[in-house]
């Protein structure tokens, strides 16, 4: 059974930088086995009601300001699941949800 893992990125900084926080995800990655999706569910969309990503390649968002543009140049190009994606919003039929293709 795969854990279930709540990450709070802190800073987008981490993402870029040497740190104990890009440490440790680095660390973390060699612990737990390979998933073969992951469900990330985040509070940065201004926007009403839920969206969930469908799509089979999304694009990389940066939804963050004031940073060094070589922040803004890192690209995740991680696959996206569609067969994931229409199940999870069938859970939450009770909110009003928009699938984004």
């Amino acid at each position: 059974m795969m854990p279930v893992l709540f990450i709070g990125h802190g800073s987008p900084m981490n993402g870029i930088q040497d740190n104990e926080f890009s440490n440790r995800w680095s660390k973390m990655a060699k612990e737990i086995p390979v998933p073969k999706a992951v469900l990330v569910v985040s509070a940065h969309w201004l926007s009403r009601g839920t969206r969930i990503t469908g799509m089979d390649f999304p694009k990389t968002i940066h939804d963050f300001g004031g940073f060094p543009q070589e922040l803004f140049e890192v690209e995740y190009p991680a696959p996206g699941s569609p067969q994931l994606a229409k199940p999870v919003s069938y859970t939450h039929l009770t909110l009003p949800t928009k699938r984004i293709v």
